[in-house]
């Protein structure tokens, strides 16, 4: 007979998993790489916080537009809690918007989410953005959403993978670790041309790469990207060892 931690290990291995995407910087490719995700996993998609919506038709329409020829999956993609007008953090765009007040008690999984499948969460920037009044960052924030979940929460960090890659990388990948989320961590997904030395530094340093995404020009540069990716259920097994 199984014990109880052994039955509650068991259960939590069984349950679908909730994978926060974030970034080294902005425009560092989370969104694209967010989308690869969702269809190699067959997951939802959530944007908890979106702002530039003046500029820009916002990552979710992105997601609900995203095709690639190697998938036919149609994935859910739940409504943000907060859209704000701005192109810039989530804490200086309220300021054009005096009338919000962003609380990280707001964020909650949607309930719509029939935990099925996978959920990807993309937050907005990198990991030290402010996102509330009260200067709580995006690592307050997944650190919100694994105390208030019933799901496991990992993390997948987009990062360019050129020149300046290693500093950005390092520095974010630290955050992380020196915040308790190591046990969090699913890895780093670099994002840009293929550059294996780069790659050989970060391992070096006890980074975890799980993928490198080329320059997807073409219909079969996004089936490769695709294929390149890890199955989630290989990254929860690996970070369960």
């Amino acid at each position: 007979m199984n014990s109880k931690p052994q039955q509650e290990e068991e259960e939590q291995q069984q349950q679908q998993p909730i994978v926060f995407v974030t970034g080294t910087d902005t425009d560092v490719g989370k969104t694209f790489v967010s989308a690869l995700l969702v269809h190699k996993w067959k997951a939802a998609y959530w944007k908890p916080a979106q702002t530039g919506i003046e500029s820009d038709q916002g990552d979710s329409e992105t997601l609900k537009n995203f095709k690639v020829a190697a998938s036919t999956w149609q994935p859910r993609i739940f409504t943000p809690t907060y859209v704000l007008q701005k192109p810039l953090s989530p804490l200086q765009a309220m300021e054009y918007e005096p009338g919000v007040d962003i609380k990280l008690l707001d964020f909650a999984v949607p309930d719509e989410w029939d935990a099925e499948s996978p959920l990807v969460v993309e937050g907005a920037g990198g990991v030290c953005v402010p996102i509330t009044r009260k200067l709580e960052i995006t690592t307050d924030l997944i650190k919100h959403l694994i105390e208030t979940s019933s799901h496991p929460v990992y993390v997948v960090v987009v990062t360019r993978s050129g020149l300046g890659t290693l500093n950005h990388t390092l520095l974010t990948w630290n955050h992380l670790c020196d915040n308790g989320l190591r046990g969090h961590l699913f890895g780093v997904i670099l994002n840009g041309e293929p550059n294996e030395g780069n790659v050989q530094v970060l391992e070096k340093f006890g980074v975890d790469v799980i993928a490198q995404v080329g320059q997807c020009a073409t219909a079969q540069n996004l089936e490769m990207a695709l294929h390149g990716l890890p199955t989630v259920e290989s990254l929860v097994t690996q970070q369960d060892r």
